[in-house]
């Protein structure tokens, strides 16, 4: 079975946040130091400003209801589309 890496709580990440924010530490002495790489520090860093701008976290919501809409938008207009070749068919087939 894959291991799916480290897993870390929202407690945790919220510290590491605080070290590099108030403490002015460098994302790569912070990495260093708890053994995780900056690349997973530099996501909690964006996730900590996206939830203290609640108008983003709205953004991203609807964003994410539009894109699932868009989907289901485009798989009924496939069915609408194969549905006409369907009756086009047929409509051929009993006029023979």
């Amino acid at each position: 079975m894959a291991d799916k890496g480290k897993r870390y709580n929202k407690e945790f990440k919220d510290s590491v946040v605080r070290m590099i924010k108030d403490d002015g530490r460098s994302v790569a002495s912070v990495a260093k130091d708890l053994g995780t790489s900056e690349q997973t520090i530099y996501r909690w860093l964006e996730q900590h400003k996206v939830r203290q701008n609640p108008e983003k976290v709205r953004i991203m919501e609807l964003e994410a209801e539009l894109k699932v809409a868009n989907r289901r938008v485009a798989d009924l207009e496939e069915s609408v589309t194969i549905l006409k070749k369907a009756t086009a068919i047929f409509a051929t087939q009993h006029r023979k």
